[in-house]
């Protein structure tokens, strides 16, 4: 495997310095808000009876983003570890945006036997799938459900490999050298968390587990062959128009 963009995605990256930030301002907010009571001096003590719950609700809820944040990037590192199991005919792309997209295509492989656009999840709990239709449930602590938004991981990857096709296409002359290969994009969403529980039903795409990408990669049969040469031009493209 050569790599050809190495790290996390902007998105991430942005989203998780962001509450950094405000699990910091809370932080603060909480502090003075708690100096103001122990004050004990109306009307101070009054505003602080106000702020010191709002500081730790809204406190609590940033952190619990910020660990959602960071599980991501454990994911997309995961699935980058895995396909470096791949021999040298295949590129990887990781963590790009991909106008007139607005948000990051966390892998991109190019391969002799293909193109393949990949959405990595760490997530865990009961993960069900039909169609693109999604949901997700957890069981808490005190052993009672609850549902989590998970979105829909299909659509999504599918919308980010559009906008990849189109964009190969709209310059086709310029990596093909006036040939005209049929240009088919393997979606996969792929799963790092080892707790999670997969019931799938009719996918859209592929849906794999981490452990099971770099040999599905490998093994997809393909009329098109690309050469070292078109592959190498697919990379540079996309590193020219991707943030």
């Amino acid at each position: 495997m050569q790599i050809l963009k190495r790290g996390i995605d902007l998105y991430l990256w942005r989203n998780i310095h962001l509450t950094r930030s405000r699990i910091l301002l809370f932080s603060v907010l909480f502090i003075f808000a708690t100096a103001l009571f122990i004050m004990d001096h109306y009307p101070y003590s009054s505003v602080g009876i106000i702020l010191i719950p709002l500081a730790y609700v809204f406190g609590i809820y940033t952190y619990n983003r910020y660990i959602t944040w960071n599980s991501g990037v454990r994911g997309e590192n995961i699935v980058s570890r895995e396909l470096e199991r791949l021999n040298d005919y295949y590129y990887l792309i990781n963590g790009v945006v991909i106008p007139p997209n607005r948000g990051d295509t966390d892998h991109i492989v190019l391969g002799p036997n293909g193109i393949f656009v990949i959405e990595s999840k760490n997530y865990g709990g009961e993960i069900r799938c039909e169609g693109d239709s999604w949901s997700r449930r957890k069981i808490g602590r005190g052993g009672r459900a609850y549902n989590l938004w998970i979105g829909s991981p299909s659509n999504q990857v599918k919308r980010n490999a559009k906008i990849l096709k189109d964009l190969i296409l709209k310059h086709k002359d310029d990596v093909f050298g006036g040939r005209n290969p049929h240009i088919w994009i393997n979606v996969i969403v792929v799963f790092t968390n080892e707790n999670a529980n997969l019931i799938i039903k009719k996918p859209s795409v592929n849906v794999l587990r981490v452990e099971e990408l770099s040999d599905f990669i490998s093994q997809v049969e393909s009329e098109t062959q690309f050469s070292d040469e078109d592959i190498r031009r697919m990379g540079d493209l996309i590193l020219r128009y991707a943030k």
